[in-house]
């Protein structure tokens, strides 16, 4: 993966710096279920790598710092335990396919991965270090105006891929509102 960050990032054009807010919440289950409040940091640009393969994308790397609020314990509330704020730090790249232009709107899906560490265990008695998967879609809208926004769905999968014995992986529904703070020529 990192000899593929290297290779990326020679091939990255940076065009413009997003900051974002994010909300979203994990089904309840066994474990009980979190609440994630994200804010996110995003360089987005172009990738001629990208470009070959899918017209009309762009590429960039992202980190994000989350509050989350989950159960204090593997089993969940089934003993009455409390919930437990948890801080984590994430980072990941991603490609992000534009569709063309209608008035002031540009739909998108976008994909993206990378690690996340917390200071607890997310899930409890999982692991600090875990990999955010992405998945999105949404859309850019006022791209006219001073402060073009994106509005979407993310959907993000917490994952330790089994570097502890417990991995029972955590899917994260969130709103994603991100502005753009400024474009770089």
């Amino acid at each position: 993966m990192l000899v593929s960050v290297a290779a990326y990032a020679g091939d990255f054009t940076p065009r413009e710096f997003d900051i974002g807010l994010s909300s979203g919440e994990s089904p309840m289950n066994f474990h009980g279920h979190s609440v994630w409040r994200s804010i996110h940091f995003e360089l987005a640009g172009d990738s001629a790598f990208v470009s070959r393969w899918i017209r009309q994308a762009n590429a960039g790397a992202s980190i994000s710092y989350s509050d989350i609020r989950q159960a204090r314990s593997w089993f969940g509330y089934r003993y009455g335990d409390p919930n437990d704020w948890v801080r984590a730090v994430s980072a990941y790249v991603y490609v992000r396919k534009l569709w063309r232009e209608s008035g002031s709107t540009r739909p998108y899906v976008e994909i993206g991965t990378g690690p996340m560490w917390s200071n607890r265990r997310v899930p409890a008695a999982t692991s600090r270090f875990n990999m955010d998967s992405q998945l999105g879609f949404g859309a850019a809208i006022l791209l006219h105006s001073r402060v073009p926004l994106r509005v979407g769905y993310r959907f993000s999968h917490i994952s330790n891929g089994g570097l502890t014995h417990r991995n029972p992986g955590l899917g994260v529904h969130s709103v994603v509102v991100s502005a753009r703070v400024f474009a770089i020529r």
